[in-house]
This record gives C-alpha cells, sequence and structure tokens, in this order.
C-alpha cells in the first residue's frame, strides 16, 4: 500500500499562504511529455487536473510525440482533449548520439519560448529522460517551480546508463518530488532534499489499469487487428546505451525461446533511446511474429492483462504488470537494479537462459502463487487523486523555490 512519507501529511508545512490563493484559486500547470510511456504514466494526473477547478493544464509535446517512427503519437494528446500549448520538433528521430545532445538544445530553445508566452505557475515533468532534465534546467533559468513524478528509481544496470544520472540530476533541479514507493523517497532524502518536499504518492501506471475498461479477447482482436485470442506473449525490448546489436541478438533469442515453448509473439516498437530504428528495422523483418508501433490505450492495456507473460527489458514489468498480476521475464542488464514485486524472473541474454525463465513464468506453481491481480509494489491506484491534495496545499512560489540542502 503506497503511503504519505512518514514526516506526515503535507500540508503541516505550509504555515502561511498557498499558491493556490496566490494563484487566484487557479493553478497553471505547465506539462512536458517527449514519449508515450511517459505521457501515459502522467495522464491519471493531467485528467484529474482537467477535471478541477483549481487547475489549468497546459501540455508541451515535443520529441517522440512529434516523429513517425511512433506514428505522430501526440494524436493521443489531442484525443484526450489536452490543450496543447507548444510542440517543439527535434532531432531525436535521426537516431545517434549527436543528433540527441542536438535535440536536447532544441527543446531548450522552444520551451523557453513556451514558458515565456504562457506564464505557468509550476512545470510538470516524469521521470529520466532528456526530456525532464532539460526542462527542469529551463525553469529554473525562468523561476518556475518543478514537480518532477517518478524520480528516485534506480535501474543500475552493468556498464551503467545515463537515465540514472538523469533522473538524479533532474530531482537536484526540481522543488517537489512525488515519488512511486518509499524506498525511492529514502534515496530522495538521502541527496539531500528537505523532507516535506518528498512524498511517496505511487504510479500512475497503476491509475490508468485501474481506470481502463476490460476488453474480450475478441473485442481486443477487432480494436487491435492482432492475433490475441490464443497463448501469446508480448515483447518490448530497448537498446540499452545505444548498443543495438546486443539489443537485435536479445530480441532474437527471445522469439526463438517463447516458439520453443508454443507462444505467440507480439512485438512493440523501442522507445526513442538512439539505436531504436535500427531494431524497428530488425523487428520489421522478423518472420512468425506481429508488430505493432502504437496502440489507443484501452487496446494496449488489455493487450497485457490477456497476455501469458511479457518478455524484454521494459519498465512496464516492474511498475504495472505486477497490478495485473502477469509474470515478466527480463532480458539482459537494463533493469536489472530494478525494485519490483517478485513477478519477475531476471534472465541472461542466451536462449537457453530465457527458455528456462520463461519456462518457471508460465508454469511453475511456486512462482506463480506470488502473481497476485489488483494489488502493487508501485500503488493502489489513487496516485492522482493523492496528488491533487498536495498540490492544492503547496506553500508561495517564492518558498518553493527556495531549496536548501540538508547535508
Amino acid at each position: 500500500m503506497v503511503r504519505f512519507h512518514d514526516t506526515g501529511c503535507f500540508c503541516m508545512k505550509n504555515d502561511g499562504k498557498t499558491l493556490l490563493e496566490e494563484c487566484h484559486g487557479k493553478i497553471s500547470v505547465m506539462a512536458v511529455t517527449g514519449i508515450r510511456s511517459e505521457y501515459d504514466l502522467m495522464y491519471p494526473l493531467l485528467l484529474a487536473m482537467s477535471k478541477s477547478e483549481k487547475f489549468e493544464v497546459k501540455v508541451v509535446a515535443t520529441g517522440a510525440h512529434l516523429t513517425a517512427i511512433h506514428e505522430y503519437s501526440v494524436k493521443e494528446i489531442e484525443n484526450d482533449g489536452f490543450n496543447i500549448v507548444s510542440r517543439i520538433p527535434t532531432s531525436i528521430s535521426l537516431d545517434d548520439n549527436l543528433h540527441r545532445v542536438k535535440s536536447c538544445s532544441e527543446l531548450m530553445a522552444g520551451l523557453g519560448e513556451a514558458i515565456a508566452q504562457n506564464y505557468p505557475d509550476l512545470l510538470l515533468v516524469l521521470g529520466d529522460r532528456e526530456e525532464p532534465l532539460i526542462s527542469a534546467v529551463v525553469a529554473n533559468y525562468a523561476t518556475v517551480p518543478i514537480v518532477h513524478l517518478a524520480g528516485g528509481d534506480s535501474t543500475n544496470p552493468e556498464g551503467g546508463n545515463v537515465d540514472e544520472q538523469s533522473r538524479h540530476a533532474t530531482t537536484k533541479l526540481s522543488h517537489l518530488h512525488l515519488t512511486m514507493t518509499d524506498n525511492h523517497t529514502k534515496r530522495i532524502l538521502q541527496l539531500g532534499e528537505e523532507p516535506w518536499r518528498v512524498i511517496t504518492v505511487g504510479s500512475g501506471g497503476v491509475d490508468r489499469l485501474r481506470m481502463t475498461p476490460h476488453m474480450s479477447p475478441s473485442g481486443l482482436a477487432k480494436e487491435s487487428g492482432l492475433n490475441c485470442e490464443g497463448r501469446y506473449g508480448v515483447l518490448i525490448h530497448h537498446p540499452l546505451n545505444g548498443d543495438f546489436e546486443s539489443a537485435k541478438t536479445e530480441i532474437l533469442n527471445t522469439v526463438k525461446a517463447a516458439k520453443s515453448l508454443g507462444l505467440h509473439v507480439i512485438v512493440g516498437a523501442p522507445n526513442s533511446d538512439p539505436g531504436s530504428s535500427e531494431i524497428v528495422k530488425f523487428i520489421d523483418n522478423l518472420e512468425g511474429i506481429e508488430v505493432y508501433r502504437t496502440l489507443p490505450r484501452a487496446a494496449f492495456i488489455n493487450l497485457l492483462r490477456h497476455a501469458s507473460v511479457l518478455l524484454g527489458n521494459s519498465s512496464l514489468a516492474f511498475h504495472e504488470a505486477d497490478y495485473m498480476g502477469l509474470p515478466c521475464i527480463n532480458v539482459g542488464e537494463r533493469q536489472r537494479g530494478r525494485e519490483h514485486s517478485g513477478n519477475v524472473i531476471f534472465s541472461q541474454s542466451n536462449q537457453d537462459d530465457i527458455s528456462t525463465a520463461l519456462s518457471c513464468a508460465l508454469a511453475d506453481k511456486s512462482f506463480r502463487s506470488h502473481l497476485r491481480s489488483n494489488q502493487s509494489l508501485y500503488g493502489d491506484g489513487f496516485m492522482a487523486e493523492r496528488t491533487l491534495e498536495i498540490l492544492e496545499t503547496l506553500p508561495i512560489k517564492r518558498k518553493l523555490l527556495a531549496k536548501k540542502l540538508m547535508y
């Protein structure tokens, strides 16, 4: 069960005028999102704020949302009815480290303009990609307080990963930290953040699962166009540190292992990290599988609900799959250090090890006895409601911006 941090209710720190009062009863929140997976975690909170008379929601769409490789997922934000105040194209689709750096500069310039034109009271970011990091830098110089969701996490892969540094750098640049687990809260406190700024609220991903209606396998097949009425596994695999050759090997070995056990394999396109376009080309040419680029939110969640197993190295295995009672095989080094509920089996990259792990996930009674639906290490499905209460009692802007180091 997700709890507030042990220091007590956030509003106890606020002994004077609130930000809500300072903003004359309506707080303008600008949310920056660069990819579908991150937006889906943000969505329940954006929806809750948009339904409240105390908040005005403005969205900045950038990065992979505006690229063909992810089928212009900005359309999902449009369909959800949010006010997109700025679209900032970047070079991220060119898919190498140089253009990822250029994308950062493009976002920095564009976001500076967006903030100057829209005067937000808070900037909302999530996770560990370059978009939250650059957004936090810009907002600090624009004197806009930053709310960071899902900080304090750690994946700690062998060989390192820029996401680790980016996540914690974003934490140090942010003014309010709304974490997914108590261990994440403790990690942020170890970074010297003031306790009143750090609260465990859970993951919006669990809210999203609770909110999404169930589809039958036949209804899902009709909605998605995928062959999902039999026994299947979903494979989502991202390159680590741009090493797409290793990722290709891991994907191929995973597909072979799954098919050897009689599973149909449905493969999702990877995120926009360097090397992702090579992965897309590779999976497009694999035989005997199905591939999707992006799916409507309800279809994607129900694809996971009816799956026998989740394969690959997606954070979905940790943040959301346990709420569905879905067993997961994490292949390779990505996500190795991430906190989980016991639904994840870690596998080496070779086919034999993947097959052994998969056999355990599908048939081992001891392992499967620990799978429980409708409960999660990462929340109870009410992250958005909890967060609204916190935002409504924030102190005034001057107090939010005046950070003190606790070491």
